[in-house]
């Protein structure tokens, strides 16, 4: 017998008293030394979860023995208890408190530091008098959870400051059935707008509890007084039943409000105090209110790892027809496990994320990586707290596709809201619920992606769409190596004719093809410059651009090592059945560089090798790109020549004059390595709109033997 008594006194897992022995065993202490001698102390293990989540929850348990015999060193004459999962509670004698809660502290600390985890301590010294046990943990409670997310504070002593709080929580529970049946807790709706339109697409619905006694009560205060006396189930069961009724009587208040859909938030306790799915729905089917109406919005505090209770309860909602939400992402320690183990349509982003918007610029950084994480999930976005115009331009600029926030409306109760979105002063208007399927798909586009315009599940096979390489060569072709490839790549190069990337490789170390010499030269300006480098080229007819990059270089092998990225510039499936285009970029490959020049004073380069650079990003004018040209290319005894040969004005008149098609001259001109060689230069003119334009292509002279019998400037045929 005494054995089984014993048993019932003692916490399975740390070996400390349990609550019911503490109870008892603290308030003969306080009848024999209640005179503010002893000290209750409430402690709360942060980061618990993510200790489960890492190491599973048998090293939990040893972690919470761990915990026990840390407090046994720093009390060992104090009564100690485990309350309930990381919850311990002391009484002990009220002396050296603060040091020895320091040392509990930092041993706690110290066992896992890359966890970071931390024990928070309420502290409450009981006048004399004073022996319920139970008012007494919740003082000492009650100082510990004023501390929670204060970094730089690890305990806290109750004062009269919080004797208010205490108040209003036995408030809350004790009148909580009143405020439901005398309506004192309201719902009131806050608008969720489309980005793209600036419609609203929809309302979330939002407890509001008006005391008599003490005014408007904030949520953050009711909802977790409600969550810990497990009342917050009936609370929103109440919301729904609200909106609902609500929901019946909107066609009363003005053209569109029969568009609107309604976000419902539900707690986790929801998921263990009733059947929730069970209660909603019976709700629902009461109101006739179609599941396509109703969004289901859970907070991400509710999740925790590998709860298949809850994934089990998310599907039957999903399966219904409704949809379901996390609230609050970005809020808690394991939003990335979270979307790996649950299945969710939206994700709406906490509203701290926006309050440092404009000061730092992580917040932008983050905010872009998690909307094109969501976007690669399939899974649709909402932003909380906006509140400015720059930050609603800058989600839209996302592709965020949904936002709330006071810029568009604060929560108000149904009869203000219809006032305020139907009425005649109304500036929003209501998304069509017919549009709902529309703007979902739009919103399927990620914004953020190289390659937008691909499909949700085209993105999906690729890593990613555009082609991408990495290679490595030293002084010889016979170097080169692939040390990554895309899928994107692969496919590229097979577009182009060749059978595999052995077969590219290998006609690529003969050199017999123009586009093998022009990677080489490439591949050696990346070398030097150590700056981004593109060039145009053609490949079996194909008109190709390629960017590429110098990354590292391995002075051991002797290698160096260049990412770069192609494009096909042709329009592929027409052009390539058409034989006549195939031979019309082969011709094109044989320039080293194309330009178009207008009277207007338009430029643009239409094609270019490795051998020289564009120069329609360092001048706009035509006059200014010729003579950027003349003075960086063509030798400085030509130079005159060469600008007199390029006077677009005189070249009317000489069309005129001659009566021709085409114009052409020979200069000694640069390239980028500084090689020197002399190139044919040649301006076809042509109108186009109306207006004269012309086209100047240049290309390499054939033959070394030539150079010594041509001289430099216009030939006179």
């Amino acid at each position: 017998m005494k054995n089984v008594i014993r048993k019932n006194q003692i916490d399975e897992v740390t070996g400390l008293f349990n609550m019911m022995y503490f109870m008892e065993d603290s308030y003969y202490l306080l009848k024999d030394a209640g005179n503010g001698n002893i000290s209750f102390l409430y402690f709360d293990v942060e980061n618990f979860k993510s200790y489960n989540q890492k190491y599973g929850f048998q090293d939990g348990n040893k972690f919470l023995r761990r915990i026990a015999g840390i407090l046994r060193d720093a009390f060992p004459h104090g009564i100690l208890a485990r309350l309930n999962d990381d919850h311990f509670v002391a009484a002990v004698e009220n002396e050296n408190i603060e040091h020895r809660i320091e040392y509990v502290r930092q041993a706690v600390h110290d066992f896992d530091q890359n966890l970071a985890l931390d024990i928070k301590v309420g502290i409450y010294v009981p006048a004399a008098g004073i022996q319920d046990t139970a008012l007494i943990l919740d003082r000492a409670k009650l100082a510990c959870d004023s501390i929670k997310g204060i970094y730089d504070k690890g305990w806290e002593v109750f004062d009269e400051t919080l004797e208010k709080q205490i108040r209003i929580k036995n408030y809350i529970v004790s009148n909580f059935y009143r405020a439901l049946e005398h309506h004192d807790i309201e719902v009131w709706y806050q608008p969720e707008i489309r980005t793209m339109t600036r419609q609203i697409m929809g309302f979330e619905a939002l407890a509001r509890w008006n005391s008599p006694e003490y005014g408007m009560i904030s949520p953050g205060v009711f909802i977790e007084v409600l969550e810990d006396a497990h009342l917050i189930h009936k609370l929103d069961l109440y919301v729904i039943r609200e909106a609902c009724e609500d929901f019946r009587r909107v066609r009363e208040h003005g053209e569109g409000w029969q568009e609107a859909r309604i976000s419902l938030n539900l707690s986790r306790m929801d998921f263990q105090l009733t059947d929730i799915f069970e209660d909603v729905e019976r709700i629902r089917q009461e109101y006739q209110v179609p599941c396509d109406r109703l969004h289901i919005e859970i907070t991400e505090g509710a999740f925790s790892f590998d709860d298949n209770h809850i994934i089990e309860q998310i599907e039957r909602f999903r399966k219904a027809g409704y949809e379901v939400w996390m609230d609050d992402f970005g809020s808690g320690y394991s939003s990335l496990n979270t979307l790996k183990d649950y299945e969710f349509d939206l994700i709406k982003f906490d509203m701290r994320f926006l309050r440092d918007f404009g000061k730092k610029h992580k917040t932008e950084v983050i905010l872009k990586s998690l909307v094109n994480m969501a976007k690669e999930l399939g899974i649709h976005t909402l932003a909380e707290g906006v509140e400015t115009e720059e930050q609603y331009q800058f989600l839209k600029d996302l592709g965020c596709e949904l936002c709330q926030g006071y810029l568009f409306g604060k929560p108000q109760p149904l009869r203000m809201a219809a006032e305020s979105y139907a009425g005649s002063e109304a500036t929003l208007s209501f998304e069509p619920l017919a549009c709902t399927d529309y703007f979902r798909k739009i919103g399927n586009i990620n914004l953020l992606s190289i390659s937008p315009l691909l499909s949700f599940e085209e993105r999906e096979n690729y890593i990613s769409a555009m082609p991408l390489a990495i290679c490595e060569q030293g002084d010889s072709v016979d170097t080169f190596r692939y040390i990554y490839k895309n899928e994107a790549y692969v496919d590229f190069m097979k577009s182009t004719g060749y059978k595999d990337l052995a077969e590219e490789i290998r006609y690529y170390q003969l050199g017999h093809e123009h586009f093998a010499r022009m990677f080489v030269r490439l591949l050696n300006r990346c070398r030097k410059s150590k700056i981004e480098e593109t060039v145009d080229y053609t490949i079996n007819g194909n008109l190709c651009n390629i960017r590429c990059r110098y990354i590292a270089t391995d002075a051991k092998r002797k290698v160096d090592a260049f990412a770069f990225i192609v494009t096909k510039l042709s329009a592929d499936k027409q052009l390539e059945s058409m034989d006549l285009h195939v031979a019309i970029r082969h011709l094109l490959g044989i320039f080293t560089r194309v330009d178009f020049f207008s009277v207007s004073g338009r430029a643009e380069n239409i094609y270019i090798d490795e051998t020289q650079n564009r120069l329609t990003y360092e001048a706009s004018t035509v006059e200014e790109i010729l003579k950027l040209y003349a003075d960086r290319y063509i030798v400085p005894e030509e130079r005159e020549l060469f600008l007199t040969f390029y006077n677009l004005t005189t070249l009317i008149e000489r069309q005129k004059e001659l009566k021709r098609d085409h114009f052409t001259a020979f200069f000694h001109t640069y390239n980028d390595d500084g090689d020197i060689s002399l190139k044919i230069y040649i301006i076809i003119p042509f109108r186009l709109g109306g207006a004269e334009c012309w086209l100047s292509c240049i290309r390499d002279m054939d033959g070394r033997s030539q150079l010594e019998s041509v001289k430099a400037g216009e030939v006179k045929d």
